[in-house]
């Protein structure tokens, strides 16, 4: 993965892609649930440059602006906050999702 310099709507656009395919498939409502929080005139680069990552770029990307974008535990619990209602756009929250929500709740609060 080169070098991609994001902005915080960027970066949460990744993390909410990421979020999302915790039950290894995206759908529609929450791709749209990630336009609507996270708008960023480029999601379409965002999901491409997802798409072309492996689990530990995007952890180690993940961990590289977390401290940058939501530095404050007020900034990271509404981050969170917007993973959690993502994760239950589809109706369901899989065993799946659940421990990813952990996981990435590991990441930000560290």
């Amino acid at each position: 993965m080169e070098k991609h310099t994001m902005n915080r709507d960027e970066f949460r656009t990744f993390l909410l892609l990421y979020a999302a395919n915790a039950d290894m498939q995206e759908t529609e409502n929450e791709m749209q649930y990630i336009r609507e929080i996270a708008p960023c005139d480029n999601f379409d680069e965002i999901h491409t440059l997802f798409n072309g990552c492996s689990d530990y770029e995007c952890l180690q990307l993940i961990l590289s602006y977390r401290d940058q974008f939501f530095p404050t535990l007020q900034d990271q619990d509404s981050l969170l906050q917007d993973v959690s209602n993502l994760l239950q756009k589809d109706g369901k929250y899989q065993l799946l999702e659940e421990n990813a929500m952990r996981m990435i709740k590991k990441l930000i609060h560290q």
